[in-house]
């Protein structure tokens, strides 16, 4: 029998042998979201959660090389003691999308993984659910950069549901809307008809609203029915963060432009645009929008936990 590519960690393994509802999550949280210590209280943090309901999660990451699904003890302390000196060894933990995972286990580096990365992995380990924070998709002002984030792709190919508070708030959000339905990406609203941004539970962009868990669950296995595993898109499911948490539109978004001119300024492009744009963000609102960001991921959590069980 052929070695297995992945590293299941034991809650893991015994959730596959004994058929449980799994809930893959990502881990740019961990490496790129937040500082030491918080980024591994809130990793921990969102696992409690998925357990406190029923759910067994899976933060998939690359540690030395190795793909890990889901994360014992022993990768935390891994994770940690790297994201320690993050700040002054930035290449230390690398954040890894898809296209980096070839080099990224040749070479024995570790990160996390991001939206793409974790579709691709989860898929590949079996998975069927997964919760994120915010997906990628076209930058504003793409055509000069054409920046369009290799999540989009990855939503296009593999099929995982994944759960959503909507396009990152960074983004041309009416676009990306729009090169999901080219791509043939089935796009819902969880109890909402509006789509969501990010820090923002509403916008004035409509998708379709579905309102039960039931639906979602018929939905993937029709999709998996006609398509077959191999030629499937995902789910997207979008997910309003709840209105008490949500930060209004006309308060982020001159906060988002002068973040983004000032990117601008300092040249900073590809992968690191999204990272610095965040961090950015935080400094400007003062810590809000880490909270607001803290309190989707875990709405989105708590959605994921909700569909894998359905599925289970």
């Amino acid at each position: 029998m052929a070695k297995s590519p992945f590293h299941f960690s034991n809650a893991v393994t015994e959730s596959l042998s004994a058929g449980k509802p799994l809930l893959a999550l990502e881990s740019t949280v961990i490496t790129h979201g937040l500082p030491y210590p918080e980024n591994i209280a809130t990793a921990k943090s969102l696992e409690q959660l998925a357990i406190d309901n029923d759910v067994t999660p899976a933060i998939i990451a690359i540690i030395e090389g190795i793909v890990h699904i889901g994360l014992d003890e022993g990768d935390f302390a891994k994770l940690a003691e790297l994201s320690k000196h993050q700040s002054s060894q930035p290449g230390n933990l690398k954040k890894i999308a898809q296209k980096d995972i070839p080099m990224a286990v040749t070479q024995k580096w570790s990160g996390g993984t991001t939206v793409s990365a974790t579709m691709f992995l989860a898929y590949k380990a079996g998975l069927k659910v997964f919760a994120t924070g915010g997906i990628g998709g076209v930058h504003r002002f793409w055509q000069e950069s054409m920046d369009i984030s290799a999540d989009l792709q990855a939503l296009a190919k593999y099929p995982v549901i994944i759960v959503t508070a909507g396009c990152k708030a960074i983004l041309d959000i009416p676009a990306t809307l729009e090169q999901l339905e080219t791509l043939s990406v089935p796009v819902y609203g969880w109890k909402t008809d509006k789509c969501p941004a990010f820090y923002t539970n509403t916008t004035s962009y409509t998708i379709d609203k579905v309102d039960d868990v039931k639906t979602i669950a018929d939905v993937y296995h029709t999709l998996i029915e006609y398509a077959g595993t191999d030629s499937s898109s995902s789910i997207v499911i979008m997910n309003p963060i709840p209105a008490q948490y949500s930060i209004p539109s006309e308060q982020i978004e001159p906060f988002i432009e002068q973040a983004i001119q000032e990117a601008n300024l300092q040249g900073i492009k590809g992968k690191a645009i999204t990272p610095w744009l965040l961090q950015r963000l935080a400094e400007i609102t003062r810590g809000k929008s880490i909270q607001t960001n803290l309190e989707l991921l875990k709405n989105n959590v708590l959605v994921g936990c909700l569909i894998a069980k359905e599925l289970n």
